[in-house]
């Protein structure tokens, strides 16, 4: 007998029932008592079924079926849907690592500047590391630029002349916040 299965319930309700008026379940002489109770414990067996099924949709690592899908489309859109014979647990695994991609700052994009390197540099006008101080045209040795307060959603992305403009694009479209403005500089001095 595991808890919330028919007889559970079944025996929970018995218990309550007034001891005078019943003879005690262990004398096993009440068999229509006890198929009316069974009866009625069955939609409770049900119930608690459905609410321990609830319960692990809660979690993803717990949850199943369309309840997964449901999960990416909330977390990703329609970005991440589930591949074709996929399992649960591969998709539910895939979802996990999509959470860690960073994405929407800074690091993010110094990643994919590091791992594509068509990348030559990356400036944000209202980043003083990238620009500095007016009067100041190196720092740390780089060649810095003109910053600005009233381009806060912009960042320019020098690339070389070689560079796949469709790739790039790709590649920093999946990173950038909404509202930023991804502006490619390519560098003809190559």
């Amino acid at each position: 007998m595991a808890t919330g299965d028919s007889e559970d319930i079944f025996k929970r309700i018995r218990s309550i029932l007034p001891q005078s008026w019943f003879p005690s379940l262990s004398e096993n002489s009440t068999p229509v008592l006890d198929s009316i109770l069974k009866g009625l414990a069955w939609p409770w067996t049900m119930l608690y079924s459905l609410l321990e099924y609830t319960n692990n949709q809660t979690r993803l690592d717990t949850s199943s079926g369309n309840f997964i899908d449901l999960a990416a489309s909330d977390y990703f859109g329609g970005t991440l849907p589930r591949l074709n014979d996929e399992s649960d647990s591969a998709y539910i695994s895939r979802i996990k690592k999509e959470f860690f991609i960073k994405r929407n700052t800074r690091p993010a994009f110094d990643v994919i500047k590091t791992s594509d390197s068509t990348i030559e540099k990356i400036t944000e006008p209202w980043s003083s590391l990238d620009c500095a101080c007016y009067g100041r045209d190196q720092y740390d040795g780089t060649t810095l630029c003109y910053g600005s307060r009233t381009s806060s959603g912009t960042i320019f992305v020098e690339i070389s002349k070689n560079a796949s403009l469709t790739t790039v694009s790709n590649e920093l479209i999946d990173i950038k916040p909404e509202g930023v403005d991804v502006i490619l500089v390519v560098n003809d001095s190559d």
